[in-house]
């Protein structure tokens, strides 16, 4: 099992367009984000709330943000609007995605593997480092050791590429919400120097990133999975899970991007 970490924005969009296709929202839907939504770590969205109290986004905005800038708030807020975590994971076990889980949000994962509890106040950057620089060193090797013990929010690598198979082959959901998810995914703006940089000329990725924090030298998670396709209907399924890495970043990205060029190596 893998830590999944931002790669469950796919998945909660996923769960997202499958209450579109039910008729109970649509991807003009409205609806009003206060600042007290806010999550923690990356979260763009916030260019948007700027010093509002609340905005109006809908719900097309909201995947677009969670997908292609991986903006955590955007994913927890359609989390916490579809009734909870338990949304995603029911999705996954109706269309039998097994050895892939999706279990908390974003703001209590993030903040778990830092030693802490999710506060409000957390959703400021300053105040959540802060915070997790005065936790005791015992306490956050013990919490990051629990996290990379952790089967919550993880997936093995056949569950992920079969997911990704039954988005591309429309099994997961209707015809305009695949076709909107896929070109949403094509979009993404992170992780640029991963499978991107190895897909080459002709095709289009469309993928999800995920990163764990280091600590102490070493990256629980780098991620990066997804779908390139070619004008002529062909797609190759990519996953890309890094587990466990010393390696600086750039190194980590270079491995990412080493397996995307390899699953088009013709020997």
């Amino acid at each position: 099992r893998f830590s999944l970490q931002s790669v469950m924005k796919l998945m909660v969009s996923m769960a997202a367009l499958h209450e579109v296709d039910k008729g109970r929202w649509t991807l003009n839907q409205r609806f009003i984000f206060n600042r007290s939504d806010l999550s923690v770590a990356h979260q763009p969205i916030l260019e948007r709330l700027g010093t509002k109290k609340s905005i109006s986004i809908t719900l097309a905005d909201l995947i677009d943000l969670a997908v292609t800038q991986s903006c955590s708030a955007a994913a927890d807020f359609m989390i916490r609007k579809m009734g909870g975590i338990g949304k995603v994971n029911a999705f996954l076990r109706a269309r039998k995605i097994q050895g892939m889980s999706v279990d908390r949000q974003e703001r209590d994962l993030q903040t778990e593997i830092a030693g802490l509890k999710w506060n409000s106040s957390y959703s400021d950057d300053a105040t959540f480092e802060a915070a997790a620089q005065k936790v005791p060193s015992a306490v956050r090797d013990a919490a990051y050791l629990r996290y990379q013990k952790d089967s919550r929010d993880t997936t093995t690598p056949a569950a992920m590429a079969d997911l990704l198979q039954k988005l591309v082959m429309g099994k997961l959901l209707s015809a305009s919400s695949t076709k909107h998810l896929l070109g949403v995914m094509e979009k993404t703006s992170t992780g640029p120097n991963r499978l991107r940089a190895g897909v080459p000329k002709g095709w289009v990725l469309g993928h999800k990133t995920g990163t764990s924090s280091t600590h102490k030298g070493l990256a629980w998670a780098t991620n990066d999975v997804g779908i390139a396709r070619n004008a002529k209907g062909q797609w190759v399924i990519i996953v890309a899970l890094l587990r466990g890495s010393t390696l600086n970043p750039e190194g980590r990205d270079r491995v990412l991007r080493q397996v995307g060029e390899a699953a088009f190596h013709k020997s």
